[in-house]
């Protein structure tokens, strides 16, 4: 068998034809060819191969075992990248069966893929979608790779990804309504510097966040304060477990209030300190730039109702 680095993938299209119509004629006519021009590929293949690949008899032309064997292989080999370059020059989203990868935390599975999983129910309802959750140095090589289509988050990336600014946020704090009613803190108030800093707080520290630039600890480094974590937690979901029944405090960004305050009764109270708005990011890798498909799925999430990350901008304008 000689190498198979050069080889001519149309000679697969001329094997297949054969092996489908077990005629070199009508294989010929099916790929409009000339019988002579399909019997040269026919021959090309088998030197390459090493292997008769067809011999003729009184039926046609039978397969031999390789031919047998790699028959199955090379018909899904051709159907795929016949599928792949028709999702690149067309997509409809009504009739696509692609699955999308998401790389994001908790916060973006709680707003951006709820809302759009409702979104694609009614107009993509075979489109799947996949979310990865990865620590920010595993972000360049999931998207590189292709093991991921799109990140969402406050990131900070390579310039060798596409990326587009989509929303904007701040920090609410959130703590158990009967210990806020106990401390004097009503909902939406601020809360007072000293009584902050004084509380057991829970940090809230994605795997996706760099340990020393939450917005908040930069806030806290600048006044030189400090506060006490009592507790650090990767998600923000399961602070309607913890912090009923506790004195515990926990900052989070104004998206994640809304779904965290609907499964337990707690309070929303204000920061005494600003903190760098929360800036999130679509990114995506270059190559991907122009795939319909891709562009489709870009337009749905950018045009995403998430008003709700946008309340600092909110409060700046009212």
């Amino acid at each position: 068998m000689n190498s198979l680095n050069n080889l001519d993938l149309n000679l697969l299209k001329v094997f297949d034809a054969i092996y489908r119509e077990r005629s070199v004629s009508v294989a010929a006519n099916r790929l409009n060819m000339t019988q002579p021009a399909a019997s040269n590929a026919l021959n090309r293949l088998r030197q390459a191969l090493g292997d008769q690949l067809f011999v003729r008899t009184r039926n046609g032309m039978e397969p031999t075992l390789l031919a047998q064997s790699i028959a199955g292989p090379v018909q899904q080999g051709l159907k795929g990248i016949a599928t792949s370059i028709l999702q690149g020059m067309s997509f409809d989203p009504a009739e696509s069966e692609r699955t999308f990868t998401i790389l994001c935390i908790d916060v973006g599975e709680e707003t951006y893929v709820a809302a759009l999983m409702k979104v694609l129910e009614e107009t993509a309802p075979n489109i799947d979608i996949k979310v990865l959750e990865a620590p920010l140095d595993e972000y360049e090589n999931l998207l590189e790779y292709g093991y991921a289509d799109f990140a969402i988050g406050r990131l900070e990336i390579s310039d060798r990804f596409m990326r587009e600014h989509i929303a904007s946020c701040g920090y609410s704090a959130l703590l158990c309504a009967d210990h806020a009613e106990k401390i004097g803190i009503t909902e939406g108030s601020v809360i007072p510097h000293e009584l902050y800093l004084s509380m057991r707080h829970v940090h809230v520290l994605p795997r996706a966040t760099p340990v020393h630039r939450h917005p908040v600890d930069l806030a806290l480094r600048q006044n030189d304060d400090q506060r006490r974590v009592a507790l650090t937690l990767p998600h923000t979901s399961v602070l309607s477990e913890i912090l009923p029944g506790t004195s515990l405090i926990a900052t989070v960004p104004d998206p994640a209030v809304q779904p965290i305050r609907a499964r337990a009764r707690l309070v929303q109270a204000r920061l005494p300190f600003e903190t760098e708005m929360l800036h999130i990011l679509l990114i995506w890798h270059r190559r991907q730039q122009l795939d319909k498909g891709h562009s489709w799925m870009r337009a749905q999430i950018r045009s995403l109702p998430m008003s709700s990350w946008n309340l600092m901008d909110l409060r700046e304008t009212g």
